[in-house]
């Protein structure tokens, strides 16, 4: 399973090697990076099915040749590994299947995947036959196991990560580390469930990945010596090089709402001995305009363009990663052995490669599938399904509740991160009074089953919008904003009547939808078609006044308890680090 040798593929390799039966493929002429020495090297290679039997010399080589063995000639080019995502999130509007295709085609061929959304909406027995499915494409994909959630749970929903059920998935072949830790200080505080998990999951020879944005060196030692064995939440070189003194392997993030890798990598080229087999590179849930740029290919080369010696950045997107989640001796390099996972470069200065092999087969070229995957499998799966029959009255969109006289507005500072502001309301026929360029809006996360509503005033999302809704954010509820009851409700009820997606409605008119059928949170379009929704969408919500990096994390993370500092749950409004409900939710009846 997995990337794991197979008999039949080691019988192969025996036979070749020892001159017994011919190589299935030869590759002639190319500049290899040999990621182990760090050198560049003009070999050939020689395959044994999806394995390399062997690198060097043809003529010294010992094998079975003659002519009638296929042959690609890559003179001039320059012969690379495949590249590791160590931390992807394949649910940002995307799905795991479109996410590969894409990155594919840029030299990603191994992810390392959240499992998040799939866990909290999902039967077990369906997630993992997903898991089992996607073996059958050509990027390898591994999971997480995640031990907390990102949102307030009621009691009956921490069942979710209840230990039975962390273990059944944690113990799937696929899956390769627990975390990440979002919610890591009940771990400090000697939470028994969660070291009983962190215990299994050492025991059984997986990593422990943090998330631990922030914490000070005494923090990230005690964490460090309760089991987190990886972090990638620096933003500084200091925070980076805490973490190397402390033996976490450090992962530098270069996302679409933390660009943090120049700062990075400049600030390392200043310190002394700098331990670059200890690094790794990650998008960290990059959103789909992000992959215009690129993926791993891209983050390579911003690193190279600040500074960072190629070889390093090559490493820090192969062997490294292979290594640390003990995977070398099938991935991240080049050598007898491995499997066949090559991207093709017109030199190391150009990450982006012109053609991708994997398993020994040409995949893509010129940033073009050669086939493409079947995108749309999840007819199969009954959990798919988001919402309900129910549908919202425009009347249910009541003011939010006062102490005081004063109301609460979660005050955007950037993209993700809130704070509160309480003040007084005006009220005008019962309900707001709005002024001449408001930068106010509502903002409302509703049960997509009709059961209780939170809301309060968001300020700093945009000006005059009248009613946008989606069933893309952290809770998988239903996040509604706007001014107008009306549109507000029409843009709930059609993101409902639709199973799920992202839709914006206003002077009356739907003016954008962007469908989200998978489990009311990914598209089965392509991420080019995605896209192509995409962009005219959020040009808009800048036209209307959205300054942030990212507006998809700011519906992402309205709901996500694990950032400071005011955030809508089903409880009502939360203060994060004391996890208090400052203004309950309103319950409803159905």
């Amino acid at each position: 399973m997995g990337i794991q040798l197979t008999l039949d593929e080691q019988i192969l390799l025996s036979d070749v090697v020892m001159g017994r039966k011919k190589p299935t493929r030869l590759i002639k002429g190319g500049t290899i990076l040999n990621v182990y020495t760090g050198r560049l090297e003009k070999k050939d290679i020689a395959l044994a099915g999806k394995r390399i039997a062997f690198i060097g010399n043809l003529k010294q080589s010992g094998l079975y040749l003659d002519s009638s063995i296929e042959s690609l000639d890559l003179t001039g080019y320059t012969l690379v590994p495949g590249y590791i995502e160590p931390h992807a999130h394949p649910t940002q509007l995307y799905n795991p299947l479109t996410l590969a295709e894409k990155v594919l085609t840029l030299g990603t061929t191994t992810l390392i995947n959240d499992n998040m959304t799939f866990f909290t909406m999902w039967n077990m027995e369906e997630l993992l036959g997903l898991l089992d499915q996607l073996e059958n494409y050509p990027v390898k994909q591994f999971w997480w196991a995640r031990l907390d959630a990102q949102t307030y749970l009621n009691n009956q929903e921490k069942e979710l990560f209840s230990t039975e059920r962390v273990q059944k998935f944690l113990f799937h072949p696929l899956v390769i580390q627990a975390g990440e830790l979002t919610d890591w200080l009940p771990l400090l505080m000697g939470d028994e469930t969660m070291l009983s998990q962190v215990t299994m999951t050492k025991q059984a020879g997986k990593r422990v990945e943090g998330h631990a944005s922030g914490a000070s060196y005494r923090t990230l030692s005690r964490l460090a010596a309760i089991g987190v064995t990886a972090d990638h939440e620096s933003i500084s070189v200091e925070e980076v090089w805490n973490r190397l003194e402390l033996g976490y392997m450090t992962t530098l993030r270069h996302s679409s709402i933390r660009p943090d890798l120049p700062i990075l990598i400049e600030g390392l080229l200043q310190k002394e001995n700098v331990p670059w087999h200890r690094l790794m590179l990650t998008t960290d849930g990059a959103t789909p305009l992000y992959l215009k740029q690129g993926f791993q290919d891209h983050i390579i080369r911003v690193a190279i363009h600040h500074g960072c010696d190629p070889i390093h950045a090559y490493q820090m997107v192969t062997i490294n990663p292979a290594i640390y989640y003990h995977m070398e001796e099938h991935i991240g390099g080049l050598a007898p052995g491995r499997l066949a996972n090559i991207n093709v470069l017109n030199s190391l200065q150009d990450p982006t490669p012109v053609m991708v092999l994997v398993d020994g087969e040409l995949v893509a070229k010129q940033r073009k599938m050669l086939q493409s995957f079947e995108t749309n499998p999840w007819n199969h799966f009954k959990s798919v399904k988001w919402g309900s029959d129910w549908r919202i009255q425009e009347e249910e969109f009541s003011l939010p509740s006062r102490k005081k006289d004063k109301v609460p507005i979660i005050q955007l500072v950037n993209a993700v991160i809130t704070k509160l502001q309480e003040e007084n309301l005006e009220e005008e026929n019962g309900w707001v009074k709005w002024e001449e360029n408001d930068d106010r809006l509502l903002v409302y996360l509703i049960s997509p089953v009709g059961k209780w509503m939170t809301s309060a005033f968001l300020r700093g999302f945009a000006r005059n919008i009248d009613g946008l809704a989606s069933s893309y954010n952290g809770s998988h509820d239903l996040l509604v904003i706007g001014r107008d009851k009306k549109a507000m409700a029409q843009a709930a009820n059609h993101v409902l009547e639709h199973g799920g997606g992202i839709t914006w409605v206003q002077n009356s008119q739907i003016l954008y939808h962007i469908p989200l059928p998978i489990s009311g949170f990914m598209s089965t379009k392509s991420v080019d078609e995605l896209n192509e929704q995409l962009e005219p969408f959020i040009t808009q919500l800048r036209a209307f006044g959205y300054t942030f990096s990212d507006p998809l994390y700011t519906f992402l993370f309205l709901s996500s308890t694990h950032l400071p500092q005011i955030r809508l749950t089903r409880a009502g409004i939360m203060q994060v680090k004391e996890k208090k409900i400052l203004y309950s939710a309103s319950k409803r009846g159905i």
